[in-house]
């Protein structure tokens, strides 16, 4: 009977023991372990097929001083499912942040030095840098991509 408990013993004091840092098996830098962190995807679905793949990131909760900024900024990638285009003006959308306007929309380059730690590797859509003016009372930040047909795709930060 020693010998049957012997073996989950030993095995549970080892995993107790170990690390239990999910991350550190993955040779990232400590700037993209924190925007995946802070990053979220959502679809656009018409006619239950999906039509707009967007995921952004929110940078002013990742500690950089570059992204401490007096303004909500964040990081987005669209792309459009058949589409000859993947331009956002092109396609009909626009973004809102708690139903306000956006200040500044730029295309960025994935060659970008300031974000490009902070980019998820899709080659297929294009990436935005988008800011808000921050309204200090909302703890709870939903930014939504839409078009003038209602279809839209919403995602909830928390600053």
């Amino acid at each position: 009977m020693y010998k049957t408990l012997f073996l989950p013993i030993l095995s549970t004091i080892l995993i107790g023991c170990s690390s239990s840092n999910e991350l550190k098996h993955f040779n990232k830098e400590e700037i993209q372990v924190k925007a995946m962190q802070h990053t979220k995807k959502a679809d656009v679905v018409i006619k239950k097929e999906v039509n707009v793949l967007l995921w952004a990131t929110y940078l002013n909760n990742i500690n950089i001083k570059e992204f401490k900024t007096d303004l909500d900024s964040f990081i987005t990638s669209i792309y459009f499912v058949n589409s000859k285009s993947q331009d956002i003006k092109t396609n009909g959308y626009s973004f809102t942040l708690n139903s306000e306007e956006p200040i500044s929309i730029k295309e960025i380059s994935t060659d970008d030095v300031l974000y490009k730690d902070t980019l998820l590797k899709n080659s297929w859509g294009r990436y935005y840098l988008i800011r808000f003016k921050k309204n200090e009372e909302d703890n709870t930040l939903v930014l939504k991509l839409s078009n003038s047909n209602s279809n839209s795709a919403e995602l909830e930060f928390e600053r």
